[in-house]
């Protein structure tokens, strides 16, 4: 019988280099015939040079997070020899600087003044920098227009806790995924305020978020913010009706508001603009005047209506915001580069578990399920709740990997009583993180299992105590 030949293993897709992804950044430039999104464009040679120097740099080795990456900065942030709303500046603003050391290029300087929307000319767009990430121009930009533009052109739009960039405190980063946006945000944080050691870096398998009620909305925008809504309970979250802004963040993890009630059109935002972004801003501008991290989002990934919303978050919570606002985007998120501890657990501290709480509680946030290498057992200690202890072996278990803040991970360490402590143990990725284990412990194997929840499974007919 004859017999066709095993499919070749896919080749891999090679990423285009920082000089191909300028070139197709001024051809996309010219098929979407959008002169008017900027102050300054930069010259394709001048920009060409810089885009060669960020190759040659990585053939050398060096690694750039953001080689490759193409940037618009609006034209209130400097950029060294652009035009600013002030002169001509002889270095560039230190978010722009991170930046470029990383790898990204400046494609040119972007307006404030309101334009057209990229996904209809009819519409107002808000800003330049918006649009040109919007229609694919750049990957991201730096703006001091906040969350708005970013909705009225579907785009993400991410604003840190006040303080944790350098000087330009109020800079927005937008980017047609989340994804890209914490990578840039990641590489520019560091500012004049320092992460409380207390700080909540997660809320849970339930999260509570509460949401505005009886706003003046039209019905896109209502419809989007129901859209949500049904979203995040279905993930698990527990949203709650209040009237904004009397009661904040009291009792909850966070709050979602609508981007913008409605999408006027560009005609009428040129003969206003005070007024209507005035009614723009009317869900949003509340939070300008609190300490909080912002996230704004589309409604569902890949949707191009202009009607997102948006996360907002105690300050240097900005994690959470990140987290939640990607279950609308299904986007898997890193951690921010706060201060932090990691912890490995295995038994009654695993999500769903009977002491999960003692992590939760103290704002840990889950970061992924892990694997040991061969070298570890479990026993079935005589505690309540039931625990395992683990111990050196020849096995490999299943456990998940929590990170908690300087102060929750003491206190989380105070919560365990012996036979427990905190041991490194090697997990398969090569990395040694602490975890919850026991130096030495009596009971029953349960080497059967390479996991706690599958002894919980078995023990749920076989019987708590009878480990097989």
């Amino acid at each position: 019988m004859n017999t066709l030949p095993p499919d070749p293993d896919p080749v891999p897709i090679t990423p285009p280099t920082a000089s191909q992804r300028v070139i197709a950044a001024f051809e996309r430039l010219t098929e979407a015939g959008r002169p008017e999104l900027w102050t300054t464009l930069r010259a394709v040679e001048d920009v060409l040079v810089d885009a060669k120097a960020v190759d040659e740099r990585v053939k050398a080795g060096e690694g750039l997070p953001l080689a490759g990456t193409v940037i618009a900065v609006q034209d209130l942030i400097d950029v060294a020899g652009q035009p600013s709303g002030h002169g001509v500046p002889e270095t560039s603003a230190a978010v722009v600087t991170r930046l470029t050391a990383a790898g990204a290029v400046v494609l040119g300087k972007t307006g404030a003044a309101p334009i057209s929307s990229a996904w209809d000319r009819t519409k107002t767009g808000g800003n330049g920098a918006a649009v040109a990430v919007a229609l694919g121009v750049v990957d991201l930009a730096l703006s001091t227009g906040g969350a708005v533009p970013a909705a009225l052109n579907a785009v993400a739009a991410v604003k840190p806790t006040r303080g944790l960039l350098p000087a330009a405190e109020n800079v927005s980063v937008y980017a047609n995924g989340l994804i890209t946006a914490h990578r840039a945000l990641t590489l520019m944080t560091g500012g004049d305020r320092s992460w409380p050691a207390d700080v909540r870096l997660g809320a849970g398998e339930h999260p509570r978020i509460a949401y505005p009620a009886g706003l003046p909305l039209g019905e896109a925008a209502s419809l989007a913010l129901k859209a949500v809504v049904a979203r995040l309970t279905a993930a698990g979250a527990v949203l709650t009706p209040i009237s904004l802004p009397e009661r904040g963040f009291d009792g909850f993890d966070a709050l979602i508001v609508p981007t913008v009630p409605e999408h006027p059109g560009i005609a009428e935002t040129l003969a206003d603009p005070a007024g209507v972004g005035h009614r723009l801003a009317a869900c949003t501008a509340f939070a300008n005047l609190l300490d909080v991290a912002a996230v704004t989002v589309p409604v569902l990934p890949g949707d191009r209506r202009p009607f997102g919303v948006t996360f907002l978050t105690r300050a240097f919570e900005d994690q959470i915001a990140l987290d939640l606002a990607a279950i609308c985007t299904d986007e898997p998120m890193t951690p921010y580069p706060e201060p932090g501890e990691d912890v490995v657990v295995f038994g009654a501290h695993l999500r769903g578990q009977p002491l999960n709480a003692d992590l939760t509680g103290l704002g840990a946030r889950f970061t992924g399920p892990v694997r040991t290498t061969e070298g570890y057992r479990m026993v079935l200690l005589d505690t309540e709740p039931p625990q395992p202890g683990v111990l050196e072996g020849s096995s490999t278990l299943e456990g998940e990997r929590w990170r908690l803040s300087p102060v929750a991970f003491e206190r989380f360490a105070a919560t365990l009583k012996e036979p427990f402590v905190l041991d490194r143990v090697v997990l398969d990725d090569g990395t040694a993180p602490l975890a919850v284990r026991c130096l030495a412990a009596e009971g029953p194997g349960l080497d059967r299992y390479d996991s706690w929840r599958g002894y919980v499974r078995f023990a749920s007919t076989a019987g708590p105590r009878d480990p097989g």
